[in-house]
Order: structure tokens, then C-alpha cells, then sequence
């Protein structure tokens, strides 16, 4: 572990340790597990390409689509023509036009066809709306440092570009726990990977678990090995007339004790899950599904959980990449489907997809470069699935919503999409529009669940 990760790591479960022991008092009430639900974002590190994620499949839109990719398409293992692409159902609002998904996404195409899976189209940053005239007039309240990677993560996760200290999964959490709706445990913000920014709140920080067990700080370890050492520093510091010494020491010893209870938990949770993929995301997932098991041990009957998956800044190789991590993506949340209905949480538990941004629909020669809007999955047996919310723009270039090169201008913003997940969750309109307070500018959350 380097220094920035020891940083990271250990100063994020020291924060989640403060809320142990109220944690603890709570983790056997039976008010904290009779009404469960749990949020999963996956977040797609490098922006996923959405104009070769649903794709026109209609003769005169796909013409027109491939016109603009002809010679990227030709590079793909299996070739992007429509006899290879997974046509799934299409809302009447979209007329004559008709949408499908690459071969790679076949189980996501499935869960489609069975309403288990919604797309939510062209969604992306916002603080007003815009128009490419509005842009051309400088008319336009645009989110700062549109196409900068770290910046437009941290804008998703947060509402603000990179140096925020807040994420909008960790401010549900401060709201569910205001509202009586779960406990405060350290386990109700759980992270597996990076995004740790969505799950901070002001009384929420990200608890972190790794292969299935709660991580650690490799330079604490060796005192699990001499217990004698671990007792008279916590003697030493809770006798010193030191604040902040005082203050290390229980946190230090919270932090300890709620690893305890995690991994506790994890071991006496005797369910078997259907079986994951062996990749990062597989394993990621699968862990999730291990801990939300264990949610009655845990004490929290709402959870919010990140995963990540990198490698989607395809600007070359992009014929020879993308394929690869769709199929990767696809297999993860099949089987993450699979273990929530195993569990009989097929309803109780969401997941969703986030990346930095979409990408142009011009090509480069051998790739894609940074775009705004993309287009996104939502999953679940709460979710109004098999339909398309929000806007599939044309495949074509210099419209109303192209901001140059195919960089589609969103008509669904983050707030929207966002809102709609922590309505599920149990928050109402007014506590949404505290935390989203570009929210009242557009249409409100929109009706992504039964």
C-alpha cells in the first residue's frame, strides 16, 4: 500500500469509526431490518462510449450511425452490423425509430426484454438547460470543466468539480438517518474500490471493505500480533491530558471494533450465491452481494454502495477495448442480478451505472475522444424496466444537442437521475431539493421505479 492509498484509506475508516458504537447499540434492533433497501453505483471509470452502448437499429438511423463509424467498425471482433445487435423494446414516443445493444450486453439485453432493466438516455451534468445555441451565445450556465476527467467524476459524484468534499450518496445517508430511516452505523456507506467522494457525507464516510473482508491498513497489522501493545497505547492516550490524542485513540479503537463486527458478520453468514465472474468488477460485486447478506448483522436497513471499473477512456484501440469491458460489465451485473434474486432482494436492492461522461460520436481514427451526456442502466425488481427514459438524440452532428463532434448536450440532468434513486430510497421532495438544489430548474425525478 503507498502513501497516498495508507492517507486515503486509513483516514476514511477512522472517520467511519466514530459512528461504531451507536452502531453497535442498533445492529440488533428488528426496526433496523424490517424495511431494507440498498442502493449499488457502478461507476464506469474514463466515460463509456454511449453512442456503441444503444445503438440505432432501424434501417435509415443505423445507416446514418455506422456512416459515422464506418471505419472503426470494421476493426470490431464481432462486427457491429445489425445482425449482431441485441434489438430491445422501444417507447412509442420515439416514432419510427428503434434502439438496440451490442452483442457483448446480451445479458443485460435479456434482463431488458424481461423489464428487469431500464435505460435512462442522454443524462449527464446540468445546472440549467442548455442548448448548442445557448453555448454559441454564451448564453448558457454551463457545469465548470466540462471534459476533464477527474473533474467531471467528482461532478457526478458531488455536483461540483474536483476538491468537493461532498457526494450526494453520502448526503441521502446523513438525510435516511435524520429521517429515522436507518441507523447510524458505519456500514451504511460501503465502498469496494475508489468513488469514496459519493459516499461522504457530512455524518457519513465510506466504510472499506476488499475481497469480501474489511480492509486494512498494513501498517496497523503488526499490532494484531502483540494485543499488550494495542492495551497500553489505549491506556496511555486515554490518560493523557492530550484532546487529540484522546480523540486518535477512539477512533483508533473504533476502527478496530467495527472490522471486528464486519468480518464477524461476514463469517457467520452462511448463504451461498450464485456464482460471480472472476474479474475486478465480478469480485467487487460479489462482495456486495456478501455483505448485503450480512445486513442484519450489520444493522442497516439502507446501504449505499460503490464499485468501480476503469479502462473506458477508449481514445485508440477503442474497436479492440470497448468489447472487452461491455462483456465484463455484462457478465458482473448478470450475476449481481442473479445473487439479489437469490436472496429474495431482487426489489430491495438497486443498481445503477455512472461514468465520467459519454464520448463524441465523430471518431479519431482509432478511438473516441471526451464527450458530455451518456446513456445509462438502471437495475432491479423495483424498476420500471424495459422502456427508455429520457432522449436517444439522432446520430448525427451539429443539431441542438451536439456540443461539437457528437458531444450530445444532456436533457436528463445527474439531479434528476440522482433524485430519482434517493426517492426510492425514501426521501422527499423537500430534503431532494436540499440536496440537489438544481433540481427545481429541471422536471424532477423521473418515474424509474414500479
Amino acid at each position: 500500500m503507498n502513501r497516498r492509498d495508507f492517507i486515503k484509506l486509513g483516514g476514511a475508516s477512522l472517520m467511519a469509526s466514530s459512528m461504531f458504537r451507536l452502531g453497535q447499540a442498533l445492529a440488533n434492533s428488528p426496526a433496523q431490518n424490517s424495511d431494507y433497501k440498498a442502493l449499488v453505483c457502478v461507476f464506469l471509470y474514463g466515460g463509456m462510449d454511449n453512442h456503441d452502448t444503444i445503438i440505432p437499429f432501424d434501417e435509415p438511423s443505423y445507416t446514418q450511425w455506422a456512416g459515422h463509424r464506418q471505419s472503426l467498425l470494421g476493426k470490431y471482433t464481432t462486427p457491429r452490423t445489425q445482425a449482431n445487435l441485441l434489438p430491445i423494446a422501444t417507447p412509442g414516443r420515439f416514432d419510427s425509430r428503434r434502439f438496440a445493444l451490442p452483442p457483448e450486453l446480451a445479458g443485460l439485453a435479456g434482463l431488458y426484454q424481461q423489464n428487469k432493466v431500464a435505460v435512462v438516455g442522454n443524462v449527464g451534468p446540468l445546472l440549467r438547460p442548455v442548448t448548442a445555441s445557448m453555448i454559441a451565445q454564451d448564453t448558457a450556465r454551463l457545469p465548470s470543466r466540462l471534459f476533464s476527467h477527474n473533474d467531471q467524476q467528482s461532478t457526478w459524484m458531488s455536483g461540483a468539480a474536483e476538491g468537493a468534499q461532498f457526494g450526494w450518496g453520502g448526503l441521502m445517508n446523513d438525510a435516511l438517518m435524520t429521517q429515522g430511516l436507518t441507523g447510524n452505523t458505519p456500514f451504511n456507506a460501503i465502498t469496494t474500490a475508489d468513488g469514496a467522494l459519493w459516499l461522504t457525507g457530512k455524518q457519513t464516510a465510506p466504510y472499506h471493505v476488499s475481497d469480501g473482508q474489511a480492509a486494512t491498513i498494513e501498517a496497523l497489522e503488526e499490532f494484531d500480533h502483540h494485543p499488550e501493545l494495542i492495551a497500553h497505547f489505549s491506556n496511555q492516550a486515554q490518560n493523557s491530558q492530550n484532546l487529540l490524542q484522546q480523540d486518535l485513540t477512539n477512533a483508533i479503537n473504533n476502527a478496530y471494533e467495527a472490522n471486528s463486527q464486519f468480518n464477524t458478520a461476514q463469517a457467520n453468514t452462511t448463504v451461498t450465491l450464485p456464482e460471480f465472474p472472476a474479474t475486478g468488477l465480478g469480485k467487487q460485486l460479489q462482495t456486495v452481494g456478501k455483505s448485503i447478506a450480512a445486513r442484519q448483522q450489520l444493522g442497516a436497513s439502507r446501504q449505499v454502495y460503490v464499485v468501480a471499473m476503469g479502462g473506458f477512456d477508449t481514445h485508440s484501440g477503442q474497436a479492440q477495448n470497448l468489447p472487452k469491458l461491455q462483456a465484463t460489465l455484462d457478465s458482473a451485473l448478470v450475476a449481481f442480478n442473479n445473487a439479489m434474486e437469490s436472496l429474495g432482494l431482487s426489489e430491495q436492492v438497486t443498481l445503477f451505472t455512472a461514468s465520467d461522461f459519454g464520448r463524441t460520436l465523430a471518431i479519431n481514427g482509432d478511438g473516441t475522444d471526451h464527450g458530455w451526456a451518456g446513456h445509462h442502466f438502471v437495475m432491479g425488481g423495483a424498476v420500471n424496466g424495459g422502456t427508455i427514459f429520457g432522449d436517444i438524440p439522432k446520430s448525427e452532428l451539429n443539431h441542438e444537442l451536439d456540443a461539437g463532434g457528437g458531444r450530445l448536450i444532456p436533457t436528463t440532468s445527474v439531479d434528476q437521475y440522482a433524485a430519482s434513486l434517493g426517492q426510492w430510497m425514501g426521501l422527499d421532495t423537500g430534503t431532494l431539493n436540499g440536496i440537489f438544489p438544481n433540481l427545481v430548474h429541471f422536471n424532477g425525478p423521473l418515474s424509474l421505479f414500479k
